[in-house]
């Protein structure tokens, strides 16, 4: 069949976009800015606000003038990423209510969409030539070593170098919920907390960003498989290793705002797309298409400071 009897349709495009994998959080992250264009530049602020100036008019002296806003772009690019997939007419027979097939197919199509968006913004943000703010613990320096490792005073000297580079202090902590797991028994913020002796359980999501001195903590809980097809499949890999992430993070964009980052997509359109057509080969057969356009612009690297290796 000819792809011009493509159409998308609305409802599985719905279905599609408000999907969202449990523990996937690339697009929790950074603050949404919707674009007209596909190319262009993003604004962004320099830090000439902030400078000391004299401003005493010294007798019959004029004021001093000066250059208070600086203004440069940072350039983005959207890019397409999509996945076709099929549903034979075997599959419409065998599958059931409450399943349906067509709407399975496009909900598995978007979770291989994700996991890549996870792991092209994960891979970035644990690149030390990207974010140079960073540092890499080894052996009892590991927040796993529960007798020898130090992380409030390592948490205060990570939150002084963020507030060195942007001028301002992390909002937000995030990271694999295995390196969560550790952090919530360090016996360091469980006393800070007043947990010394009891906290069955360990500490919370709220308590741990109140360890972390942060606004909210972000845990992630993605996995990939890293063998490539025809290969012996091994276990998987998780997506945001054993780091740890302090940033600030505003949760939506505004002028004049420090931000680690943003997340571009176009104006108008939805997370994901959902086009299908019939083929005839098998016949019977339906295509799957889910599309997905977005940029991430990490526009200040300064606003981040990444620990690489936090555990063991």
């Amino acid at each position: 069949m000819s792809q011009m009897r493509a159409i998308v349709d609305k409802l599985i495009t719905n279905v599609s976009s408000m999907f969202v994998p449990v523990g996937y959080i690339s697009e929790q992250l950074l603050p949404y800015v919707p674009v007209k264009q596909y190319t262009g530049k993003l604004g962004k602020y320099g830090r000439q606000h902030l400078r000391l100036e004299n401003s005493v008019k010294a007798g019959r002296g004029k004021y001093r003038q000066v250059e208070a806003i600086a203004r440069s772009t940072d350039s983005y690019s959207i890019e397409g990423h999509g996945l076709e997939g099929m549903v034979t007419k075997e599959d419409y027979a065998n599958v059931e209510a409450p399943f349906d097939a067509e709407r399975d197919e496009a909900m598995g199509i978007s979770t291989l969409l994700w996991i890549e968006k996870e792991k092209i913004l994960a891979d970035n943000l644990a690149n030390t030539a990207v974010l140079t703010n960073n540092t890499t613990l080894s052996g009892s320096d590991q927040y796993s070593d529960y007798m020898n490792s130090t992380p409030l005073e390592d948490f205060l000297a990570y939150r002084a170098a963020i507030r060195a580079k942007c001028g301002q202090y992390p909002n937000a902590a995030f990271m694999d919920k295995a390196v969560a797991d550790v952090l919530r028994f360090h016996p360091q913020l469980l006393d800070l907390l007043g947990f010394k002796f009891s906290r069955p359980g360990g500490l919370n999501d709220q308590e741990l960003a109140r360890a972390l001195n942060v606004d909210r903590v972000i845990v992630a809980d993605v996995s990939y498989e890293p063998t490539v097809e025809g290969q012996t499949v091994g276990d998987l890999s998780t997506v945001w290793g054993k780091h740890l992430w302090f940033a600030v993070l505003p949760e939506s964009a505004a002028p004049m705002q420090v931000s680690l980052g943003y997340r571009l997509g176009l104006v108008g359109e939805q997370p994901r797309k959902v086009t299908k057509w019939p083929i005839n080969n098998p016949t019977g057969a339906t295509a799957i298409l889910v599309e997905d356009e977005y940029d991430y612009l990490l526009s200040n690297v300064g606003a981040a400071f990444l620990v690489k290796d936090a555990i063991a």
